[in-house]
């Protein structure tokens, strides 16, 4: 009879210890969101930055450095989708790589002179992103005779 009181109390506890868990993980998302749309945020003005500075490029008339600025845009790009693909929804894979093919189609190679005067005024994200594309070409072909 003297545990009579022992259940309910274990329950309210467990209903408690439950309730506390449930609004630490809410609020744990609730930062990890806000995290990620300020991380999202401060990417766009970053690329808004930067394409502000090809197009002024483009306004004054230097054409080749404007390509530069939007060559560099572009890389980061191809290599920040690259590192993602591997987590990516596996739909969402062939879309990305039948598009790195198509860029790897249009973009000026390093070797046939590109955005920028000689080799050494590429950055690493450009000789990354243009073995990414390379490869997304290969794919293709390799795909193609099999």
């Amino acid at each position: 009879m003297k545990l009579d009181w022992l259940v309910p109390l274990v329950g309210i506890a467990v209903v408690a210890a439950a309730v506390a868990a449930a609004k630490a993980y809410l609020d744990f998302e609730r930062e990890t969101h806000t995290g990620e749309v300020l991380t999202a945020t401060l990417d766009r003005l970053s690329q808004g930055h930067q394409l502000s500075l090809a197009l002024k490029s483009i306004h004054d008339s230097d054409a080749a450095a404007a390509a530069r600025r939007l060559d560099l845009l572009l890389c980061e790009h191809i290599v920040r989708i690259d590192s993602e693909l591997p987590s990516a929804d596996a739909r969402a894979r062939p879309f990305v790589e039948d598009s790195f093919r198509r860029m790897a189609l249009v973009r000026p190679r390093i070797a046939e002179g590109g955005p920028a005067d000689s080799a050494k005024d590429f950055s690493d994200d450009q000789f990354a992103a243009e073995q990414i594309l390379s490869r997304a070409l290969a794919g293709a072909h390799t795909a193609l005779v099999h």
